[in-house]
């Protein structure tokens, strides 16, 4: 069972974030390059406990109009883990083990790329706005804070090309507002604001609606929030 976000101490809520980008960074590597973070020594095999499966590098992924947004969030993912890790020093959690191919596309092509990079995204800015608030240390506040503008700047770009592109995108929980002409941004119709998720809701996301594990993450996340 995921522990209580009052309960969560700053390093738990980084170390938490730190899962989700060792997510997206595999995910964007994979689609660009066809390689992991350990394949390219951003991180060792001792810093994991498990592999990452699936996926594969996305056809004409250089030459495709998209592949500049795509480099370029490929880029600051990478740099992400490694600042997260850098931050967390001896606490960062380790990689656990990813599959990516859990919902059964995106790397075939560029129109399932941009479905799953979109989910990605989204979830991954509602996941700081749902945690950020349980940040006490100002420095962590900011990081924090620094991250989710990366984030939501992603977000926007991704959503930008799925209209583009006319790209249906199937909503992933009650909550999510998948982009479409009536609705470009991912925002609460009622407020205006930022859709937001507790680490629960994150979790039933990335588990595939599992508990302990499942669906992206087979055996579960590394730390406390699992």
């Amino acid at each position: 069972m995921a522990a209580s976000p009052v309960s969560l101490t700053d390093t738990d809520i980084l170390s938490f974030a730190l899962n989700l980008e060792y997510l997206e960074a595999e995910f964007y590597l994979k689609a660009s390059r066809n390689a992991t973070l350990v394949e390219l020594g951003v991180i060792s095999e001792s810093d994991t406990t498990g592999p990452t499966t699936g996926g594969g590098m996305v056809p004409d992924f250089d030459s495709h109009p998209s592949g500049l947004i795509a480099r370029g969030v490929t880029t600051d993912e990478v740099q992400h883990v490694k600042f997260l890790r850098s931050s967390l020093g001896s606490a960062a959690v380790k990689k656990p083990a990813i599959n990516l191919n859990a919902l059964g596309f995106g790397f075939s092509s560029w129109v399932e790329f941009i479905k799953l990079a979109r989910i990605f995204e989204d979830t991954g800015v509602s996941a700081y706005n749902g945690a950020a608030g349980f940040i006490s240390n100002k420095a962590y506040q900011e990081a924090a804070a620094r991250l989710l503008g990366t984030e939501a700047e992603h977000a926007g770009a991704i959503r930008l090309l799925a209209l583009i592109y006319n790209i249906e995108s199937p909503p992933i929980d009650a909550s999510d507002v998948p982009p479409a002409q009536s609705t470009p941004f991912s925002v609460d119709a009622n407020t205006g604001m930022s859709v937001s998720r507790t680490p629960q809701q994150v979790l039933g996301i990335v588990y595939g609606g599992h508990t302990g594990g499942g669906g992206f993450f087979p055996k579960g996340l590394n730390g406390k929030v699992k």
